[in-house]
């Protein structure tokens, strides 16, 4: 060998070893056999946003029930926790002085009532002046109503129920001393119950009235009941800047009892179709951006395409862009691939 040709021998030799060393990882997977990968069609899907929130089981009405008169508690016929009916009685005061009173109402009714008789008749034969007869006219009125005040403060001396429910509170007990307008005994309605929650303000635009809802109650087993959302605060709580919600819950079997912690789930009503694809699926390349591997016509092989992602959901991602509805992209396997990769479907 002569030698000007040392130099060309050593360059063939290493384009020899070069060469087979950066071939494609193309022609390397062909020549390994197809990959095995597992697809899923892209499909449209409908979603809704939920909005879960932890709150308080509160009755549909609060009814105080409150003496009229001041007096002496003689009897209280009901005790917590009692159902009663409306009109039953509740309570009872001494009325010995009530009594009393009417009594002697009564009597200046009558006494009142017999003057003006008898000096109508004078009145009519034109024996009475106009002004005695307007005189005993407006005393018997007066002794009316004297009579119709004691007869009512009587009555008064009975606490009625205003309407049906159960007693949530009871404030009196025999002997005790009322005043008027102090509620002696609360009366409750929880046919329906409310689900009051806390909504931040920036979830509070989204929840309109009429919504579906679903309330989760803990201490009856994690039971689940339907509600829907019935009065949204205009107020927000200065401190934790949250807007309180209320939420209607039916409660025929009086099972779900107020005071109780709950956990409200608020169903959307703002829904969006679009193509999801599950959150497995997507890659990032070294620039950042998101891409797929999809299989051509003869899914035979897997391409890149690269996607423009939307909102994360529930059961996978939002496809804004690069993906049409029926193809076929690549959940498991595609860390193997590269661009026209020779793949094989197989099932999950």
């Amino acid at each position: 060998m002569t030698p000007g040709t040392r130099p060309l021998c050593a360059l063939a030799l290493t384009l020899s070893v070069i060469f087979p060393a950066c071939r494609s990882d193309h022609e390397a997977g062909t020549a390994a056999g197809p990959i095995r990968v597992v697809v899923q069609k892209v499909a449209p899907a409908e979603t809704g946003r939920e909005f879960a929130y932890s709150g308080t089981i509160t009755e549909s009405e609060t009814l105080p029930q409150s003496f009229c008169v001041t007096g002496t508690v003689t009897r209280v016929m009901v005790n917590e926790g009692d159902t009663v009916a409306n009109g039953a009685v509740l309570a009872e005061l001494d009325d010995t002085s009530y009594r009393n009173t009417y009594r002697m109402a009564q009597a200046a009714e009558k006494q009142a009532e017999d003057a003006f008789n008898r000096l109508s008749r004078m009145f009519k034969n034109g024996d009475l002046p106009e002004v005695k007869y307007v005189e005993v006219q407006t005393g018997l009125e007066r002794a009316r109503s004297a009579a119709a005040l004691a007869r009512k403060n009587l009555e008064d001396c009975r606490l009625v129920a205003s309407s049906s429910g159960y007693v949530g509170k009871r404030s009196i007990d025999p002997g005790m001393v009322t005043m008027p307008s102090v509620a002696s005994i609360t009366i409750v309605r929880i046919d329906t119950v409310f689900a009051r929650i806390p909504v931040p303000e920036n979830d509070i635009i989204l929840v309109r009235k009429g919504q579906q809802a679903f309330v989760r109650i803990g201490a009856l087993g994690s039971r689940e009941f339907a509600g829907t959302v019935e009065d949204i605060g205009v107020v927000a709580d200065p401190l934790a800047h949250s807007y309180k919600v209320r939420i209607a819950v039916p409660n025929p079997d009086r099972a779900i009892k107020p005071g109780m912690v709950c956990t409200a789930v608020i169903k959307g009503l703002e829904r969006s179709s679009g193509l999801v694809i599950p959150n497995e699926a997507v890659l990032v390349d070294e620039t950042g951006r998101n891409y797929v591997y999809c299989l051509d016509q003869s899914g035979t092989r897997a391409s890149v395409r690269y996607v423009r992602l939307g909102e994360l959901l529930q059961n996978g991602i939002r496809v804004a862009e690069g993906l049409r509805e029926g193809e076929s992209v690549v959940v498991s396997g595609q860390q193997k691939l590269v661009d026209g990769s020779a793949v094989m479907v197989v099932e999950r």
